[in-house]
């Protein structure tokens, strides 16, 4: 057996993918404390393996620390990697599997069609689009998919009255069944 001096050191990363195997249900704030990392480091691995389907956020806050997620995809020991060019790409060591973040695979369909079926009144706020898809305000899901629905024209921000005001969106549902439409043909192809 090699001794501890001969062994390789682990990542930080890999240090957080063994503390969410190991625990499958967690505090954000736990996994900073525990492996001494922050926010910066983190959020940026939560986002993308959120996104790709490993982790959900099961309670949330508008405090990162305070997020609880839960591990879905346990698939070894290796931590998945994460390449940034051209797109987020998350590739899993274990299985040899790429997650193309590019909004077209097929767990990101999924998810878009969840939120925009959700979408079904002339006006809506971001919280009643989440909680009728079943996905949390504070996930990496609802954050970057009705950010693009707005850059897209599907979602218009209606100006507040007052900064106390929650955010309204107008829903523009010809554009809105388009894109499912769209969406739907491609899930037929995946």
């Amino acid at each position: 057996m090699a001794s501890k001096k001969n062994r390789p050191r682990r990542s930080t990363k890999q240090k957080v993918w063994d503390f969410m195997r190991r625990n499958r249900a967690f505090r954000v704030g736990d996994v900073m404390m525990i492996l001494d990392v922050d926010k910066s480091f983190l959020m940026p691995i939560f986002r993308v393996l959120e996104l790709a389907g490993y982790l959900e956020l099961e309670n949330g806050s508008e405090t990162f620390g305070d997020r609880h997620y839960k591990l879905l995809k346990n698939t070894g020991i290796r931590s998945p990697s994460v390449l940034k060019k051209p797109c987020d790409i998350v590739r899993d060591e274990n299985t040899g599997e790429e997650f193309i973040l590019d909004g077209n695979h097929p767990v990101q369909i999924a998810d878009k069609l969840k939120l925009l079926r959700a979408m079904k009144h002339d006006l809506m706020y971001r919280e009643r689009i989440a909680s009728i898809a079943n996905i949390h305000l504070y996930s990496s899901k609802t954050i970057r998919y009705l950010e693009e629905f707005t850059e897209l024209g599907i979602m218009e921000r209606i100006t507040r009255s007052n900064s106390n005001d929650r955010r309204m969106f107008i829903v523009h549902h010809d554009k809105r069944e388009a894109l499912i439409k769209e969406l739907e043909i491609k899930e037929l192809y995946e």
